[in-house]
């Protein structure tokens, strides 16, 4: 990683220098733009999502981060931890919930910035959230013996896996029923 650095550093410094051809500064120059041009248009994408994205994307990064945290004090409790497996399942984690994630916001921007959309972002946050999110609130349910979550939460939420119906994972029943 130091040498990349440094080469293309080398290449900025001589498309600068006075003394080199301006035929071999276009050309450090083009090589430089080349293999720069996606990582910054990357980097920048990536910026440009967070600031539209903030609180999701906080959210995300705390539940992936207590999900590590509470999984491995399960598997404590359990005899279970291994560093390997305790490092593999998180990344594992990470990047499928950010592969996932990217695919089906590729395919919300398909349906444009309307209602359906903006429907469908907030599906795809809560859907995308509530996996970590699952993982913890399961943990927690076994590490408590069925004491906490409620066991109604935990109906809702193995329902809502079962056939992702938002509405009902979200909805009270009336005093009046």
């Amino acid at each position: 990683m130091k040498q990349l650095i440094l080469k293309y550093f080398a290449k900025l410094v001589l498309i600068t220098e006075p003394f080199v051809k301006i035929s071999d500064r276009l050309d450090y120059y083009i090589a430089v733009v080349i293999r720069l041009a996606p990582i910054a248009m990357l980097l920048d994408l990536i910026s440009w999502w967070f600031s539209e994205n903030k609180q999701f994307g906080q959210f995300m990064c705390m539940a992936i981060f207590i999900n590590m945290i509470v999984g491995a004090i399960f598997h404590f409790k359990n005899n279970s931890f291994s560093w390997p497996a305790f490092f593999k399942r998180n990344m594992f984690m990470a990047g499928s919930v950010s592969v996932v994630y990217v695919m089906l916001e590729m395919l919300r921007y398909t349906a444009g910035d309307n209602l359906a959309g903006e429907i469908f972002k907030i599906t795809i946050q809560i859907t995308t959230l509530l996996y970590p999110t699952s993982k913890v609130m399961k943990n927690i349910y076994i590490m408590t013996n069925g004491k906490y979550p409620p066991e109604f939460i935990m109906k809702k939420l193995y329902d809502f896996e079962k056939n992702g119906d938002l509405k009902a994972f979200f909805e009270t029943k009336n005093k009046e029923e």
